[in-house]
Formats: structure tokens, C-alpha cells, sequence
């Protein structure tokens, strides 16, 4: 032990790595502050790093440590396992607790069970067990009779007035059908026809210098006006024929074009002059 006082507490943490409270308890043979295997794992390590023999103060710990083991240790335990008795016998306890009311639990919905079927089983039996008579039957009161007429009636009536309402709007629909009319179509006279035929689908304005009625359609259909009029004609397009009395006047122009037919005459104009027979305007 005198070798490694010598060597000192800083020089033999350096060395081994044990505290300095745990090498000063060795030096001063203080084994409260460790148990019996620390104190002699740290023996151990000094053993071996200095070679020193420390075999007397083994022998001390281990009458220390077995003296603390035989009269402090049995007492403690002692104590434990009477906790751990008193714990088991809680635990015992609330299970047997917990058996006995999930028993009586079962009892009672058996027994609530048990009880529903009986009396379903009565109810069906006595229903199956009744007469054909005691079945309800509605009686109807004659106020009742009474009140339904009056409905019935006023149902009909009202689906009387339902079929007037709706043959009086066919009526209309039909009337107002027969007033509509497509452009009107002049009529052919003795005078001869003047016909448009376009070559593919065309806008055609047409306005008749006497009365300044206006007409359009658009359409690559024939149109025949009556030649014995005056009219101002519109194209959206110059790729048609114009046929005058048996006479063909074919026209291709993708542009547009003015016409004013007047005594008989087809004349081609320009947008002025087409605007002087229609009061200023381009239509």
C-alpha cells in the first residue's frame, strides 16, 4: 500500500482511470461508499498495473462486505417480500372481483335474454291463435264518403279545365304556325321571271323599288323574282348565274355585288350607286 501512496492519487487516476474519491476510500480503507465487487475489481487493476500485492486488504473488505451481507441484506429482503405478498394479494383480489361481476353480468343478460324470447314467442302464439274477425277493418263515415266525392269532383273539374287550357294553346300554336311565312316568293306573271341561281351557298339582299320591302336569305337555292317589278339586288359573292327571260348571265367573282333591275334591264352598279336607290344605305 506504501508503493502506491507514493505514487500518489493524481498519477494513479491518470494511469487507471478510477476516481480520486474511490483511490483515497482504498488508502484510508473506507469500503462504505462500494459494494464488494467494485471495491475488489478496483484491488484487481492496482494489482495488475503496479504488481503489488494487496491481499491483506482484500481479506478486510471481504470481512466488511460479508458482515454487511449477513446482518443488513436479510432485513431489507425481509421487507420486499412482504410488499411483494401484500401486492399478490391485491391483485388476487381484483381478479377474483373482476370474475364474480363478469359472472353476474352474464347471468343477467341470460336471464334478460331468455325473457325476451318467452315473450316474443308468447306474442306470436297468440297472434297465430286469434280469429280472422278481430282483423281491423276501416270504416268509412259517410261525412267522409262525402268529402271524398267532393274531391273526386273537384278533380275532375280541374282536369276539364286542364284539357280546355291545353286544346286553346294547340289552337294558337296551329293559327300562329299558318301566319308564318318564309320570304315571300313573287308571283310569276306573263311579263317573264328573273331567276338567281347560285353556284354555292350565297347571301342574297333583294329590295323591291316600289313598295321598298326588304328581303334576304341566305341559301344555294334558286330564287325567282317577278320580272315585271323593279328590284335592287345584294350578293355576298359574285359566283352566280342570273337568267333573264331564257337569257343565262353567269358572274364569278369572289367579291360582292350590286344589281339594279329596272324596264326590264339588269344592270351591275357600285356601292353609291346602289346607296342613291336605297336612300343612303350600304343595305
Amino acid at each position: 500500500m506504501e508503493k502506491l501512496k507514493n505514487i500518489g492519487i493524481q498519477k494513479i487516476h491518470e494511469d487507471t482511470h478510477i476516481s480520486r474519491a474511490h483511490i483515497e476510500a482504498i488508502f484510508q480503507e473506507n469500503f462504505e461508499d462500494m459494494h464488494g465487487v467494485q471495491f475488489n475489481g478496483f484491488l484487481s487493476i492496482l494489482e495488475r498495473e503496479y504488481g503489488v500485492d494487496l491481499s491483506d486488504l482484500r481479506a478486510k473488505a471481504k470481512e466488511h462486505f460479508g458482515y454487511v451481507a449477513k446482518y443488513m441484506k436479510p432485513e431489507q429482503s425481509t421487507q420486499m417480500f412482504k410488499t411483494d405478498n401484500k401486492k399478490r394479494n391485491l391483485t388476487l383480489f381484483y381478479t377474483v372481483l373482476g370474475i364474480a361481476l363478469f359472472l353476474l353480468f352474464a347471468f343477467i343478460s341470460t336471464k334478460n335474454d331468455n325473457e325476451e324470447i318467452a315473450a316474443t314467442e308468447s306474442l306470436q302464439q297468440t297472434l297465430q291463435n286469434s280469429p280472422p274477425q278481430l282483423q281491423e277493418s276501416k270504416i268509412v263515415q259517410p261525412q267522409e264518403q262525402e268529402q271524398n266525392q267532393t274531391l273526386a269532383d273537384e278533380n275532375l273539374t280541374v282536369s276539364e279545365n286542364n284539357s280546355s287550357v291545353v286544346e286553346q294553346n294547340t289552337t294558337q300554336i296551329e293559327k300562329k304556325k299558318e301566319q308564318i311565312e318564309v320570304a315571300p316568293q313573287p308571283p310569276k306573271t306573263q311579263s317573264g321571271v328573273l331567276k338567281i341561281m347560285p353556284k354555292s351557298k350565297v347571301w342574297v339582299g333583294y329590295i323591291d323599288l316600289q313598295t321598298n320591302d326588304k328581303f334576304q336569305a341566305t341559301s344555294s337555292d334558286e330564287l325567282l323574282l317577278d320580272a315585271s317589278k323593279e328590284w335592287l339586288l345584294a350578293f355576298g359573292h359574285g359566283n352566280i348565274n342570273i337568267e333573264l327571260n331564257g337569257v343565262s348571265h353567269e358572274f364569278k367573282t369572289p367579291k360582292n355585288m350590286r344589281f339594279v333591275y329596272k324596264n326590264g334591264v339588269l344592270k351591275q352598279i357600285d356601292v353609291e350607286e346602289y346607296k342613291t336607290y336605297n336612300g343612303g344605305n350600304a343595305w
